[in-house]
């Protein structure tokens, strides 16, 4: 559903209220984009984690209010059976379902509860909530199938000292026993 008004200014305590005097609770600024194709002129650092085992590239959106998966990735077992409303950077809405979901990536590593989306911009959108790391500082550690770069290699290496065998002192070779 597109937007056409900026509803930012109708969300209070995190909850939109609806002409029927229900509220409905709303995650904005997402970059969950609704077309995925826009997303790759923004050239976006994408890392590698793992949701639940498996192996997933993620974004880190400090614009964003939670956590979104790929909904390829949530198990039905997962679904919490609640929804929210995701108002997304396009100015596109979204009601998205939300599932718990165990995480593992650079910059948020616990369980939590996410917002499921078809079309994300990648796997996983770690956005900002209780326990996430900056984007300026990720845990690299837990990256999947991370390279090491020569330079991080060299600032990680131990230097062992060169070691000689030991070896009986050689009494030399004549000079004129090598010539013919």
């Amino acid at each position: 559903m597109k937007v056409t008004d900026n509803l930012q200014s109708e969300v209070k305590d995190g909850m939109l209220q609806l002409a029927s005097g229900k509220s409905v609770p709303v995650m904005m600024n997402c970059a969950a984009l609704s077309d995925p194709e826009k997303t790759k002129s923004l050239r976006l650092p994408i890392l590698r984690g793992k949701v639940d085992g498996r192996d997933v590239g993620v974004m880190r959106d400090t614009g964003c209010e939670g956590v979104v998966v790929r909904r390829q990735l949530v198990d039905a077992g997962q679904l919490t059976g609640e929804c929210c409303l995701l108002l997304r950077i396009d100015n596109t809405a979204l009601l998205a379902e939300k599932a718990i979901i165990n995480l593992r990536t650079p910059f948020l590593s616990e369980e939590v509860k996410a917002l499921c989306t078809p079309d994300a911009i990648c796997d996983i959108i770690d956005g900002n909530v209780d326990g996430a790391r900056s984007p300026e500082d990720p845990d690299m550690s837990v990256m999947v199938g991370a390279a090491m770069t020569r330079a991080q290699a060299k600032r990680d290496a131990v230097t062992k000292p060169l070691r000689v065998p030991d070896m009986e002192s050689h009494g030399g070779v004549e000079q004129s026993s090598l010539v013919p």
